[in-house]
């Protein structure tokens, strides 16, 4: 049997001419940075093409394809799963909602969108400045940092164990398990099921017991009139471990690496921290870093290409980031760039509902990073690291200053 990093059958309706050897969970060979295969390929492959691993799928690599399908809920179904490949154990639930299509999924969605409305967040962003404070003030004196392990995934994800109200030590525990659902070869069967376990006892617990966390208002929630079920909650739950644990730390990891690496935009902010808003929207452009599927739910053509009821699509966001025919020079980042059209959280009925706490976060960093630590490189002896697959993220980024 072929494993996922190795090319499928192409199926009779795909024309040769839209097969393209390109492996968006695995698109780094050498020492290339993370968009630049996405790139090189968008400038010499056809807009939409068919790409024979992970089980063979579509690609869309315009910016505007990409927004309409993440809109187009009836054309472009979620039911099949969020990646390429989604392994569960036997009767596993749903990680309702972004396996769900409206208008069930808005049903869903509704449960937690009280924790990222505009007065939360602000509370929550005076939790993420003392602690950013915190820890910045603990690492100056050292010099050097391993910026994942030491700031990364201590920044966000306290934040977000907050939220559900879960044991800061637990970190520990949960971020292999929420890492392996979204780099590619990780072994997903078992770590998903470990994590659905420990949801589910989570869930059992403030159902019995609720609080004032998501994860309480969760288990005791209602859904079209009737109670939640254990199996939904733990499906609710689960996603947003993995979602907490993982998207915000990974964008600060390519931001830190990139102004590592660039004096010159580390000055423009410092001497005008003005510039830091859109430069987080920049940002968010440049280094989209998500790869979420869909699944074609109907025979269609779709811009000029024939698709067939249950193909996968792959919906690469950083396509997206540097489609030339948005951005102009994609790669370069300029503060003064209007980005307003990125799809780095989706589009539509699915774009991310964590988009604002993210923003400030991000704001969070570049504001007290560089007020207290302006000058920084990337350590010569000891070279980043990257993971890929649904999500492109370093997993090792050592900082000297």
């Amino acid at each position: 049997m072929a494993t996922a990093a190795e090319k499928h059958p192409v199926p009779a309706h795909v024309p040769p001419e839209l097969v393209v050897d390109f492996d968006a969970y695995r698109p780094i060979k050498g020492g290339e940075h993370y968009h630049e295969p996405f790139l090189a390929l968008q400038q010499k492959a056809p807009d939409i093409f068919w790409s024979p691993y992970n089980g063979g799928h579509w690609i869309l690599t315009r910016r505007d394809h990409l927004a309409e399908a993440f809109a187009d809920y009836g054309r472009f179904t979620s039911s099949k799963g969020a990646s390429l490949n989604p392994t569960r154990p036997p009767n596993a639930p749903k990680l309702a909602p972004i396996e769900l299509d409206p208008p069930t999924q808005q049903v869903f969605r509704k449960l937690f969108a009280s924790a990222f409305i505009v007065s939360a967040i602000k509370a929550r962003g005076e939790e993420a400045r003392a602690l950013a404070i915190e820890l910045i003030d603990g690492l100056k004196s050292q010099g050097h940092c391993e910026f994942i392990k030491d700031f990364a995934q201590h920044l966000p994800i306290k934040i977000f164990m907050r939220m559900v109200d879960l044991p800061e030590e637990d970190r520990t525990t949960l971020l292999p398990l929420a890492n392996a659902q979204v780099v590619a070869d990780a072994p997903k069967e078992e770590t998903i099921k470990l994590l659905f376990e420990y949801t589910g006892r989570h869930v059992m617990q403030r159902a019995a017991n609720p609080g004032d966390d998501l994860i309480s208002k969760i288990a005791t929630a209602e859904i079209d009139g009737r109670p939640i079920t254990v199996q939904e909650a733990v499906g609710v739950s689960t996603l947003l471990l993995i979602g907490g644990l993982d998207t915000v730390a990974s964008m600060m990891g390519h931001i830190m690496q990139f102004l590592a690496q660039s004096p010159e935009h580390r000055c423009q902010l410092v001497e005008q921290p003005a510039l830091i808003p859109t430069a987080v929207e920049e940002f968010l452009r440049r280094f989209a870093l998500t790869n979420p599927a869909r699944g074609v739910v109907e025979d269609m053509e779709f811009h000029g290409v024939t698709m067939r009821a249950g193909d996968r699509v792959l919906l690469s966001t950083p396509f997206g980031a540097v489609d030339p025919r948005d951005y102009a020079d994609p790669l370069a980042i300029d503060f003064t760039r209007k980005s307003g059209t990125k799809t780095t959280f989706g589009a539509g009925p699915h774009v991310c509902p964590g988009s604002m706490l993210a923003r400030l976060e991000l704001k969070i960093l570049l504001e007290e990073w560089l007020t207290r630590i302006p000058d920084f490189t990337l350590d010569p002896s000891d070279p980043p690291r990257l993971k890929t697959g649904v999500n492109g993220s370093f997993e090792h980024l050592p900082l000297l200053w």
